[in-house]
């Protein structure tokens, strides 16, 4: 079964720099809605091929832009979230160069920062704020890297100025926690990739374990008006704190089928 996982992977994204980057760059640049259904379809189809089922439970805030705002397990934390929703995200720069998911990203239309350059944070936020002014989703990370998923690391508030200038223009995004975990079906799994681990034994060890859930815990939408970047970053953690807290004891077991479909159905309010 992994070696399959590992063929269709690589047939996979060969057909996705021959078809799908020319038809994605051509729809992106003309405005085509076709761009998002790439997007989510193309994702789709990668969780399947490397074993992850997505699981997530409730929905996005009804009115948009939203920004979401989750904590960070894995890599495949993005493609599970653009699995369900056509999502802009942050990430480092380096990303854009990592094999696979730098295609993914770009894929996308993913925003970039340079990982510990305070200068370019100013540029950073103006690039969100465009994104949910034009009505775009956003999903940012703010833990700043990917770990076990034993527990849920310190916010860094920088990109919350974003939303904290919005608001006191008057503009109001919605802000969206979410918590991540993943299982096997029976317990909490870790399927991070971090530390001194290299991208493709790792990708290897995945395909090879397969059945791995990601469940997204969609929580309620956190006020933001009057609110400092920090606050917004403490307030937003703590309420990815409560949604783990709030489901371990049913870390063991998937949502049943009809509750996935219809929070499919509702991502989009």
């Amino acid at each position: 079964m992994p070696y399959f996982r590992a063929l269709a992977f690589v047939v996979a994204m060969t057909a996705a720099f021959v078809f799908v980057v020319p038809v994605q760059a051509l729809a992106r640049r003309r405005g085509w809605p076709i761009q998002h259904k790439i997007q989510t379809g193309f994702c789709r189809v990668i969780c399947a091929i490397i074993g992850v089922k997505v699981a997530p439970t409730g929905a996005l805030p009804r009115h948009a832009p939203r920004l979401v705002v989750a904590n960070h397990v894995s890599w495949t934390d993005i493609i599970a979230l653009a699995s369900l929703h056509p999502f802009v995200f942050l990430a480092k720069s380096e990303v854009a160069r990592w094999p696979a998911l730098g295609l993914l990203a770009r894929l996308q239309g993913t925003v970039f920062v340079a990982r510990g350059a305070r200068h370019d944070v100013a540029r950073v936020n103006a690039a969100l704020a465009d994104v949910l002014r034009a009505g775009g989703d956003l999903v940012v990370f703010p833990e700043g890297t990917s770990s076990d998923g034993a527990g849920v690391l310190p916010f860094r508030s920088a990109h919350f100025a974003a939303l904290e200038a919005m608001a006191a223009q008057g503009e109001a995004p919605a802000l969206a926690p979410v918590a991540i975990f993943y299982s096997d079906g029976v317990k909490k799994i870790d399927v991070g990739w971090y530390g001194d681990m290299t991208f493709l034994p790792h990708l290897w060890s995945l395909m090879k374990r397969g059945g791995a859930s990601c469940h997204i815990l969609f929580g309620e939408e956190v006020a933001t008006m009057g609110k400092d970047r920090k606050t917004l970053a403490t307030e937003t953690r703590a309420h990815v704190q409560e949604l783990l807290a709030s489901h371990r004891e049913a870390e063991g077991s998937d949502p049943p089928l009809a509750f996935r479909d219809a929070s499919f159905a509702r991502l989009s309010g």
